[in-house]
């Protein structure tokens, strides 16, 4: 299994990456019908632990962000074992356990921050019985998000994760800042409402794409269409803007569905463009 958790340095203030679960999440001949499979063939060399067979192996990080001003946390991954049904896990319920490790309180925790409501990112809101995970934390979430999610609300993880917050939520709309030297803004088509973060101190920075391009392949290819984007063509043309601007630069960039810590860079390699993690 890949490790728990790994810290970065960005400048003065510490990321902490953490995997909650990694899973099956099912055929890529069916989460990409478009990509003929030997399309695939240089991904797979330059990501082999994101794929099992055909299946795409997909690993599920929230990223823990510490300043000396606060602690945020960036997502909430994919919550108690057993209540995603619709993938075949091999390790859930990583979460609380990395967080006691690491000496962090549930209480400890100022800002949930959630980049979309994916079943995937929303699953610590709450335990396996609705009630808050983080009492004293600030919520936080695009409003077109909550907006869209309660239009479905026959989802479990939609009736268990966002209905007994609604109370709670902060609702954010176009950038915000989360905390000194924390933001967020606004990384439209995979998820109504879907967002990035920014971690800027002392000239450093990481950008957590959340699920811009949810597989590093499509960080080379983004016209690919992954089933579960919202707005496919929205998804290539903010991938289209993005990437470019770190390729080859000095930037970390983080997703939680990359391999190992999900932090790294992105460079131009022989005519493609890949992420790279960064070294422990």
């Amino acid at each position: 299994m890949a490790e728990t958790t790994r810290t970065v340095a960005v400048g003065g203030i510490e990321v902490v990456s953490i995997l909650d679960a990694v899973g099956r999440l099912g055929g890529l001949g069916d989460l990409y019908p478009a990509v003929p499979g030997p399309a695939w063939e240089p991904y797979r060399d330059l990501y082999p632990s994101l794929f099992a067979d055909d299946e795409w192996l997909l690993p599920c990080r929230c990223y823990l962000v510490r300043s000396d001003e606060a602690t945020v946390l960036v997502d909430t991954g994919v919550g108690p074992p057993g209540l995603w049904t619709e993938w075949s896990a091999e390790v859930e319920g990583c979460l609380p356990s990395a967080l006691d490790e690491l000496g962090v309180g549930r209480d400890d925790v100022d800002v949930v921050f959630l980049t979309h409501l994916h079943i995937d990112h929303l699953g610590w809101n709450t335990d396996a019985d609705g009630d808050v995970f983080f009492p004293r934390a600030r919520y936080v979430v695009h409003r077109d998000a909550v907006a869209f999610a309660r239009g479905r609300t026959e989802l479990p993880h939609i009736a268990r994760c966002v209905e007994p917050l609604l109370d709670r939520f902060e609702l954010a709309s176009g950038a915000i800042d989360l905390a000194p030297g924390i933001s967020a803004y606004e990384l439209p088509g995979h998820y109504p409402g879907h967002m990035g973060v920014r971690v800027e101190s002392d000239e450093s920075r990481l950008e957590l794409l959340a699920d811009t391009a949810v597989h590093p392949a499509l960080l080379h290819e983004p016209d690919w269409v992954y089933a579960a984007d919202g707005d496919p063509p929205t998804c290539a043309e903010t991938r289209r803007r993005v990437v470019p601007g770190l390729v080859d630069e000095d930037v970390l960039v983080g997703c939680g569905h990359y391999p190992g810590s999900g932090i790294g860079r992105l460079v131009s390699r022989d005519d493609l463009i890949v992420w790279e993690e960064v070294p422990a």
